[in-house]
This record gives structure tokens, C-alpha cells and sequence, in this order.
């Protein structure tokens, strides 16, 4: 009777002993997966200002680009309008000053494009 109930007990201490390192290693992964899920938690929150800035953006590309579109339209309407090539034969002075012009209002446009294309490239230097 003494071997059965010395047994029973070490039976019992090792199936504790069991139980308790179970307890400890569970407890580990749970620490381990609650640091997972945080990490993915600041990674989705990240992910969603990277992707409404994303958006911010594209609304102003889309805003910019409607904008040069009717500003083209525009132009398209004067050269359908008139004649160049009339215009240019019965008055020549008066298409070369306004060709002149347009031409180097393009041309300024054009540098100072390029001077802020060449600033946002280059921050560090001085444009």
C-alpha cells in the first residue's frame, strides 16, 4: 500500500512538473505572439498612411493634370480659330513679335521648371 500511494505521488509530481513547464512555455509564446501582433498592428498603420498619402497625391497629380489639359484645350481652340498661315503672309511683323514672345515665355517656364525639378532632386544644394 506504502508503494501504490509513493506511486500515486510521483505520478502526480511528475505530471505537475509537466503541466508547469507546459504553463511556462506557453506563456513565452504568448508574450512572443503579442509582440508579433503589435509589430503587425504599427506595420497596418503605416501601411495606411503610406497609402492615403498615396492617395493625396494622386488626387493632386489628377488635379494638376485636368488643370493642363484644359489649359492645352485652350490653346487648341485659338490655333483651330485662326489662320497662322494667313495671319503670317498679310501681317509678319506682327506674328513674329507675338511668336517672340510666346517663345520666350515658354523658354522662362521651361528654366524655372527645371530650377525647382533641379531643387527637389537635390536638396542639399542651393538652386
Amino acid at each position: 500500500m506504502q508503494q501504490l500511494l509513493i506511486g500515486i505521488i510521483l505520478v502526480l509530481g511528475l505530471g505537475g512538473y509537466w503541466l508547469y513547464q507546459e504553463n511556462q512555455t506557453l506563456a513565452a509564446n504568448n508574450i512572443a505572439l503579442e509582440g508579433a501582433v503589435e509589430e503587425q498592428k504599427a506595420a497596418m498603420t503605416a501601411m495606411r498612411e503610406s497609402y492615403e498619402k498615396q492617395g493625396k497625391a494622386l488626387m493632386n497629380m489628377s488635379r494638376v493634370n485636368a488643370e493642363i489639359e484644359a489649359e492645352k484645350a485652350e490653346y487648341l481652340a485659338i490655333f483651330a480659330r485662326h489662320n497662322l498661315d494667313n495671319l503670317a503672309l498679310k501681317k509678319p511683323g506682327m506674328i513674329e513679335l507675338r511668336f517672340n514672345k510666346a517663345s520666350e515665355a515658354v523658354m522662362e517656364g521651361l528654366e524655372d521648371d527645371t530650377k525647382k525639378l533641379n531643387a527637389l532632386s537635390n536638396p542639399s544644394t542651393d538652386g
